[in-house]
Protein backbone atom coordinates (compact mmCIF):
# COMPACT_ATOMS: atom_id res chain seq x y z
CA UNK A 1 0.00 0.00 0.00
CA UNK A 2 0.88 3.46 -0.98
CA UNK A 3 0.02 6.48 1.15
CA UNK A 4 0.21 9.83 -1.00
CA UNK A 5 -1.32 13.02 1.13
CA UNK A 6 -2.73 14.81 -1.22
CA UNK A 7 -4.15 14.48 -5.26
CA UNK A 8 -1.04 15.70 -6.83
CA UNK A 9 1.15 13.38 -5.29
CA UNK A 10 -0.93 10.39 -5.70
CA UNK A 11 -0.77 11.25 -9.48
CA UNK A 12 2.29 11.33 -10.31
CA UNK A 13 2.81 7.90 -8.12
CA UNK A 14 -0.10 6.47 -10.22
CA UNK A 15 2.01 7.39 -13.40
CA UNK A 16 5.10 5.91 -12.46
CA UNK A 17 3.54 2.49 -10.80
CA UNK A 18 1.03 -0.08 -11.30
CA UNK A 19 -2.54 -0.07 -8.72
CA UNK A 20 -5.05 -2.17 -8.29
CA UNK A 21 -7.19 0.27 -6.59
CA UNK A 22 -7.45 4.15 -5.19
CA UNK A 23 -8.68 4.67 -1.96
CA UNK A 24 -9.44 8.05 -1.82
CA UNK A 25 -10.16 10.67 0.78
CA UNK A 26 -12.87 13.45 -0.18
CA UNK A 27 -10.86 15.96 1.76
CA UNK A 28 -7.20 16.14 0.32
CA UNK A 29 -5.14 19.63 0.80
CA UNK A 30 -5.21 20.23 -3.01
CA UNK A 31 -9.00 18.61 -3.35
CA UNK A 32 -12.12 18.32 -2.29
CA UNK A 33 -15.60 16.39 -2.93
CA UNK A 34 -15.80 15.10 -6.47
CA UNK A 35 -12.71 16.97 -8.17
CA UNK A 36 -10.48 14.08 -7.34
CA UNK A 37 -12.18 11.69 -8.43
CA UNK A 38 -12.76 13.21 -12.02
CA UNK A 39 -8.96 14.10 -12.24
CA UNK A 40 -8.01 10.49 -11.36
CA UNK A 41 -10.49 8.63 -13.87
CA UNK A 42 -9.80 11.57 -16.77
CA UNK A 43 -5.96 9.64 -16.58
CA UNK A 44 -6.52 6.92 -14.87
CA UNK A 45 -9.80 4.88 -16.36
CA UNK A 46 -9.14 1.54 -15.18
CA UNK A 47 -8.19 2.20 -12.14
CA UNK A 48 -11.16 1.61 -9.33
CA UNK A 49 -11.65 4.30 -6.82
CA UNK A 50 -13.57 4.04 -3.72
CA UNK A 51 -14.57 7.44 -1.59
CA UNK A 52 -13.66 7.86 2.21
CA UNK A 53 -15.28 10.46 4.18
CA UNK A 54 -16.47 11.69 6.92
CA UNK A 55 -19.78 12.91 5.77
CA UNK A 56 -22.82 10.99 6.23
CA UNK A 57 -24.24 12.45 2.73
CA UNK A 58 -26.50 9.96 0.13
CA UNK A 59 -26.60 12.22 -2.32
CA UNK A 60 -22.53 12.72 -2.22
CA UNK A 61 -22.47 8.99 -2.84
CA UNK A 62 -24.50 9.12 -5.53
CA UNK A 63 -22.79 11.90 -6.72
CA UNK A 64 -19.11 9.71 -6.29
CA UNK A 65 -20.75 6.89 -8.06
CA UNK A 66 -22.20 8.98 -10.95
CA UNK A 67 -18.65 10.50 -11.63
CA UNK A 68 -17.25 7.03 -11.89
CA UNK A 69 -16.19 5.43 -8.22
CA UNK A 70 -17.32 2.21 -7.51
CA UNK A 71 -18.39 2.74 -4.09
CA UNK A 72 -18.28 5.08 -0.83
CA UNK A 73 -17.27 4.61 2.59
CA UNK A 74 -17.75 6.44 5.86
CA UNK A 75 -14.85 6.95 8.24
CA UNK A 76 -14.97 5.20 11.66
CA UNK A 77 -18.38 3.33 10.67
CA UNK A 78 -16.36 0.75 8.48
CA UNK A 79 -15.28 -2.55 9.64
CA UNK A 80 -12.06 -4.06 8.30
CA UNK A 81 -14.26 -6.76 7.06
CA UNK A 82 -16.27 -4.48 5.20
CA UNK A 83 -13.31 -2.76 3.84
CA UNK A 84 -11.50 -5.83 2.47
CA UNK A 85 -15.12 -6.74 0.94
CA UNK A 86 -16.15 -3.37 -0.38
CA UNK A 87 -12.64 -2.99 -1.85
CA UNK A 88 -12.22 -6.56 -3.49
CA UNK A 89 -16.06 -5.87 -4.96
CA UNK A 90 -14.91 -2.71 -6.68
CA UNK A 91 -11.60 -4.62 -8.15
CA UNK A 92 -14.28 -6.98 -9.25
CA UNK A 93 -16.61 -4.64 -10.83
CA UNK A 94 -13.94 -1.99 -12.60
CA UNK A 95 -12.57 -5.67 -14.17
CA UNK A 96 -16.32 -6.56 -15.47
CA UNK A 97 -16.80 -2.58 -16.68
CA UNK A 98 -13.75 -2.88 -18.40
CA UNK A 99 -14.26 -6.37 -20.04
CA UNK A 100 -17.63 -5.21 -20.74
CA UNK A 101 -16.54 -1.79 -22.85
CA UNK A 102 -13.66 -3.92 -24.96
CA UNK A 103 -16.30 -6.09 -25.95
CA UNK A 104 -18.74 -2.82 -27.04
CA UNK A 105 -15.50 -1.87 -28.90
CA UNK A 106 -14.95 -5.28 -30.52
CA UNK A 107 -18.58 -5.84 -31.36
CA UNK A 108 -18.65 -2.05 -32.85
CA UNK A 109 -15.61 -2.90 -35.07
CA UNK A 110 -17.13 -6.15 -36.37
CA UNK A 111 -20.64 -4.61 -37.41
CA UNK A 112 -18.22 -2.02 -39.21
CA UNK A 113 -15.54 -4.94 -40.50
CA UNK A 114 -16.33 -7.18 -43.77
CA UNK A 115 -15.76 -10.54 -41.65
CA UNK A 116 -13.03 -12.04 -44.39
CA UNK A 117 -11.36 -9.38 -45.33
CA UNK A 118 -11.26 -7.27 -42.19
CA UNK A 119 -11.67 -4.13 -44.26
CA UNK A 120 -14.69 -1.73 -44.06
CA UNK A 121 -17.90 -3.95 -45.28
CA UNK A 122 -20.76 -1.56 -47.88
CA UNK A 123 -22.55 -0.40 -45.12
CA UNK A 124 -19.70 1.27 -42.86
CA UNK A 125 -18.20 2.45 -46.70
CA UNK A 126 -21.11 4.43 -47.47
CA UNK A 127 -21.39 6.16 -44.14
CA UNK A 128 -17.79 6.84 -44.44
CA UNK A 129 -18.71 8.19 -47.70
CA UNK A 130 -21.23 10.54 -46.97
CA UNK A 131 -19.29 11.77 -43.94
CA UNK A 132 -16.18 12.36 -46.42
CA UNK A 133 -18.48 13.96 -48.93
CA UNK A 134 -20.09 16.38 -46.57
CA UNK A 135 -16.24 17.61 -45.20
CA UNK A 136 -15.24 17.53 -49.26
CA UNK A 137 -18.31 19.99 -50.12
CA UNK A 138 -18.04 22.64 -47.55
CA UNK A 139 -14.29 22.94 -47.56
CA UNK A 140 -14.00 22.07 -51.93
CA UNK A 141 -11.50 19.85 -51.23
CA UNK A 142 -11.22 17.01 -53.55
CA UNK A 143 -12.40 13.49 -53.42
CA UNK A 144 -11.48 10.57 -55.08
CA UNK A 145 -13.30 7.08 -55.67
CA UNK A 146 -11.80 3.93 -56.49
CA UNK A 147 -13.03 0.58 -57.42
CA UNK A 148 -11.12 -2.52 -58.31
CA UNK A 149 -12.03 -5.99 -59.43
CA UNK A 150 -10.39 -8.81 -58.85
CA UNK A 151 -9.50 -10.23 -62.93
CA UNK A 152 -10.83 -13.91 -63.58
CA UNK A 153 -11.06 -14.70 -59.75
CA UNK A 154 -13.94 -16.74 -60.81
CA UNK A 155 -11.12 -19.20 -61.83
CA UNK A 156 -9.26 -19.09 -58.72
CA UNK A 157 -13.03 -20.33 -57.01
CA UNK A 158 -13.46 -23.25 -59.28
CA UNK A 159 -9.49 -24.73 -59.85
CA UNK A 160 -8.16 -24.09 -56.30
CA UNK A 161 -11.67 -24.18 -53.96
CA UNK A 162 -13.11 -20.96 -52.30
CA UNK A 163 -10.64 -21.81 -49.38
CA UNK A 164 -8.12 -20.87 -51.27
CA UNK A 165 -9.94 -18.39 -52.89
CA UNK A 166 -10.96 -16.52 -49.60
CA UNK A 167 -6.89 -16.52 -48.61
CA UNK A 168 -6.21 -14.59 -51.46
CA UNK A 169 -8.92 -11.98 -51.14
CA UNK A 170 -7.72 -11.41 -47.77
CA UNK A 171 -4.12 -10.98 -48.87
CA UNK A 172 -5.38 -8.64 -51.41
CA UNK A 173 -7.10 -6.92 -49.25
CA UNK A 174 -4.37 -6.10 -47.03
CA UNK A 175 -2.19 -4.89 -50.01
CA UNK A 176 -4.76 -2.54 -50.68
CA UNK A 177 -4.54 -1.23 -47.25
CA UNK A 178 -1.37 -1.06 -46.92
CA UNK A 179 -1.38 1.38 -49.74
CA UNK A 180 -3.86 3.58 -47.85
CA UNK A 181 -3.36 7.22 -46.14
CA UNK A 182 -3.88 8.79 -43.11
CA UNK A 183 -8.18 9.16 -43.45
CA UNK A 184 -8.05 7.13 -46.23
CA UNK A 185 -11.48 4.39 -46.24
CA UNK A 186 -10.97 0.73 -47.62
CA UNK A 187 -13.62 -1.91 -47.83
CA UNK A 188 -15.34 -4.35 -49.57
CA UNK A 189 -17.74 -3.21 -52.27
CA UNK A 190 -18.62 -7.26 -53.03
CA UNK A 191 -17.88 -10.39 -54.25
CA UNK A 192 -13.83 -9.77 -55.65
CA UNK A 193 -14.70 -6.37 -55.57
CA UNK A 194 -13.09 -3.21 -53.26
CA UNK A 195 -13.80 0.08 -53.01
CA UNK A 196 -11.44 2.77 -51.53
CA UNK A 197 -12.33 6.32 -50.79
CA UNK A 198 -9.63 8.77 -51.29
CA UNK A 199 -10.15 11.41 -48.92
CA UNK A 200 -7.89 15.14 -50.23
CA UNK A 201 -7.35 13.45 -53.62
CA UNK A 202 -8.15 14.35 -57.37
CA UNK A 203 -8.77 12.00 -60.18
CA UNK A 204 -4.92 12.03 -61.22
CA UNK A 205 -3.95 11.37 -57.12
CA UNK A 206 -6.13 8.77 -57.79
CA UNK A 207 -5.06 7.29 -60.70
CA UNK A 208 -1.17 7.45 -59.29
CA UNK A 209 -2.79 5.54 -56.36
CA UNK A 210 -4.23 3.01 -58.03
CA UNK A 211 -1.35 2.13 -60.71
CA UNK A 212 0.81 1.65 -57.87
CA UNK A 213 -1.55 -0.79 -56.51
CA UNK A 214 -2.11 -2.47 -59.77
CA UNK A 215 1.69 -3.00 -60.66
CA UNK A 216 2.02 -4.14 -57.12
CA UNK A 217 -0.52 -6.57 -57.05
CA UNK A 218 0.65 -7.93 -60.92
CA UNK A 219 3.84 -8.58 -59.61
CA UNK A 220 2.68 -10.33 -56.98
CA UNK A 221 2.23 -14.15 -56.28
CA UNK A 222 0.49 -16.26 -54.08
CA UNK A 223 2.80 -19.49 -52.25
CA UNK A 224 0.29 -22.21 -51.87
CA UNK A 225 2.88 -25.09 -51.24
CA UNK A 226 5.08 -25.79 -54.77
CA UNK A 227 2.14 -23.57 -56.62
CA UNK A 228 2.26 -20.06 -57.14
CA UNK A 229 -1.25 -18.18 -58.13
CA UNK A 230 -0.24 -15.10 -59.69
CA UNK A 231 -3.47 -11.92 -59.43
CA UNK A 232 -4.20 -9.28 -61.29
CA UNK A 233 -6.76 -6.68 -60.82
CA UNK A 234 -8.59 -3.39 -63.37
CA UNK A 235 -9.38 -0.02 -61.07
CA UNK A 236 -11.98 2.40 -62.02
CA UNK A 237 -11.43 6.14 -60.87
CA UNK A 238 -13.19 8.92 -60.04
CA UNK A 239 -13.26 12.44 -58.90
CA UNK A 240 -16.71 14.07 -57.33
CA UNK A 241 -17.14 16.89 -59.92
CA UNK A 242 -19.76 19.19 -61.35
CA UNK A 243 -20.87 16.22 -62.99
CA UNK A 244 -20.97 13.79 -59.87
CA UNK A 245 -23.13 15.85 -57.28
CA UNK A 246 -24.21 12.99 -55.71
CA UNK A 247 -22.10 9.93 -53.70
CA UNK A 248 -24.36 7.17 -56.48
CA UNK A 249 -23.42 9.02 -59.26
CA UNK A 250 -19.38 9.63 -58.10
CA UNK A 251 -19.51 5.66 -56.90
CA UNK A 252 -21.16 4.60 -60.61
CA UNK A 253 -18.82 7.22 -62.33
CA UNK A 254 -15.46 5.04 -60.93
CA UNK A 255 -17.37 1.73 -61.80
CA UNK A 256 -18.08 2.78 -65.18
CA UNK A 257 -14.59 3.56 -65.46
CA UNK A 258 -13.52 0.32 -64.24
CA UNK A 259 -16.01 -1.75 -66.72
CA UNK A 260 -14.06 -0.02 -69.40
CA UNK A 261 -11.01 -1.49 -68.00
CA UNK A 262 -12.09 -4.95 -68.07
CA UNK A 263 -13.58 -4.79 -71.87
CA UNK A 264 -10.42 -2.96 -73.29
CA UNK A 265 -8.10 -5.84 -71.43
CA UNK A 266 -8.14 -6.08 -67.62
CA UNK A 267 -5.20 -5.19 -65.46
CA UNK A 268 -5.38 -1.40 -65.92
CA UNK A 269 -6.40 1.86 -64.27
CA UNK A 270 -8.79 3.74 -66.45
CA UNK A 271 -9.98 7.33 -65.22
CA UNK A 272 -13.45 8.98 -65.58
CA UNK A 273 -12.26 12.11 -67.21
CA UNK A 274 -10.69 9.72 -69.78
CA UNK A 275 -13.94 8.41 -70.81
CA UNK A 276 -15.64 11.61 -70.82
CA UNK A 277 -12.87 12.85 -73.24
CA UNK A 278 -13.20 9.88 -75.50
CA UNK A 279 -16.86 9.82 -75.34
CA UNK A 280 -17.65 13.23 -75.31
CA UNK A 281 -20.95 12.74 -73.14
CA UNK A 282 -21.48 10.45 -70.21
CA UNK A 283 -24.50 8.54 -69.09
CA UNK A 284 -24.61 7.12 -65.60
CA UNK A 285 -25.93 3.82 -64.88
CA UNK A 286 -27.83 3.12 -61.03
CA UNK A 287 -26.37 0.62 -59.39
CA UNK A 288 -26.39 1.81 -55.93
CA UNK A 289 -29.29 2.35 -54.18
CA UNK A 290 -29.94 4.34 -50.97
CA UNK A 291 -32.66 5.29 -49.01
CA UNK A 292 -31.21 9.00 -49.18
CA UNK A 293 -28.84 10.56 -51.15
CA UNK A 294 -26.13 13.27 -49.52
CA UNK A 295 -26.49 16.10 -52.33
CA UNK A 296 -24.11 19.45 -52.40
CA UNK A 297 -23.10 22.40 -54.66
CA UNK A 298 -19.83 22.36 -56.64
CA UNK A 299 -18.49 25.63 -56.41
Amino acid sequence: MEICSTLASALDWLTENQCDLVLLDLSLPDAFGLDGIRKIRSQFAHIPIVMMTGLDDDKMALDALDVGAQDYLLKGDTSSRELERTLRYAIQRQLIQSENARLVTELKRAARSDALTGVLNRHAMISEFERHWVDSCLSNSPLSCIILDVDYFKKINDQLGHVIGDKVLRRIANRIRSHARPGDCVARYGGEEFCVILVDADEDVAQAWAEQVRAELADWTFQLGDQQIGVTASFGAAQRNARTTTIEQLINAADHALLNAKETGRNRVVTSRSLKAKQGVYVTKSIVNFDALTVCPVI
